[in-house]
Formats: structure tokens, sequence, C-alpha cells
């Protein structure tokens, strides 16, 4: 238990600190001053201020990152696009070079091998109506020969007559009768493959 001395008997320096503490007290119950209110209220506007700026710039922010990511996919969108229409140009072309070099190719082995006009001769005829009574092939003149030793003159069915026509060319022939025609010129081939790949005859007389 503390003991308590009286006043007068305490020594100078008890004395000055019970007076010191006491003056410590005072100080801590003194009110906060205008200035040093104001400069507290200060810094809080100026806290509030910057986290208020902060949250507008990581808006500002984001919503510049979103518009940018929109801009890149719809560019990505165009490039696809782009590489598409592309592909298909260049398939375009490689088709066209292919048929080009075909009908080089499949000219030149009409020319070499005069043999090639009889199965286009055959497909013709198994066109026909089975009730044709007569018949007429025009071929080529370099092909009737050929054609002729190929056909016995006693087949079945009705009559075939082989006409030289300069107008057929090569490696074809037009089979007409009463009921009906047939075009198996190597033109007339031509453009019905190239009509079921989408294309035109233009190109075939360059």
């Amino acid at each position: 238990m503390s003991e308590v001395v009286p006043r007068s008997q305490q020594s100078a320096w008890q004395r000055w600190e019970l007076a010191s503490l006491g003056d410590t007290a005072v100080q801590a119950e003194v009110p906060v001053s205008e200035s040093e209110r104001a400069q507290r209220e200060a810094a809080e506007a100026i806290a509030r201020l910057e986290a208020e700026a902060q949250a507008r710039g990581y808006a500002a922010g984001m919503a510049a990152a979103q518009q940018r990511v929109a801009e890149l996919e719809a560019l990505l969108a165009r490039l696809a696009d782009h590489a598409a229409n592309h592909e298909q140009r260049l398939a375009d072309e490689v088709l066209d070079v292919a048929l080009v070099f075909a009908r080089h190719i499949a000219g030149q082995a009409v020319a070499i091998k005069r043999e090639l006009v009889l199965p286009v001769v055959a497909s013709a005829l198994a066109q026909l109506p089975q009730a044709t009574r007569h018949i007429e092939v025009h071929l080529d003149p370099a092909d009737v020969a050929l054609v002729r030793s190929v056909i016995p003159a006693d087949h079945p069915g009705p009559p075939i007559a082989l006409v030289a026509d300069t107008r057929v060319g090569p490696g074809g022939c037009i089979v007409d009768t009463e009921q009906a025609s047939v075009d198996a010129t190597v033109g007339s081939r031509w453009r019905r493959l190239l009509a079921g790949l989408g294309r035109t005859d233009d190109w075939l007389d360059g």
C-alpha cells in the first residue's frame, strides 16, 4: 500500500514531480486548435480525393482495355475473312491452271491415241432411246475408218451411218436420230465438266 506523505513533509523533488504530472494531465485535456482541426480535415479530404481518383482511373483503364479488346477481336475477324477469301481465290486459280493442263494433255492424248474416240461413241450410242430406227454418227474424218472397223456389218439394232464432219473435231462425235441428238464433242464434254465445277467456257477457245 502506498504511503500518503503530507505536502509539508515532501521533499523538493517529490513536489516538482507531482507538479509535472499535473501539468501533463492538464495538457492532455486541452482541446485541439482550429488550425490543427483544419489540417486534419484537409488531410482527410485529400485522402478521399486520392481514393476517388484511383477508382475513376481504374474504371477508365478497364473501359479502355475493353475497347481495345473489342478492336482486336474485330481486326482478327477481318483478317480471318481476308484469309478465307485469299484461300478461295488461290484455290480457284489452281483449279483453272489444272483444267488448262488437263485439256492440253487430253488434246495431245486424242491426237496420239485415236482409239480414245471409241468409248466416246459407245457412250453416246448407249444414251439413245431403244425405239431408235436410224442413227447417224458424225465424226472427224480421221476417226471414221477406225470407228467403222469396230462396228460389224451385221450388228444388232438399227443401222448406223458414219458421217465425216470436220466440225466435230478429233476424239468426239455427234449422234443424230429422228428422236434425239447427243453432242459428245470434246468441247461439249469440257463445258459440261466446267459447269459441274462452277466454271464457264470463256477460256476454252484461248
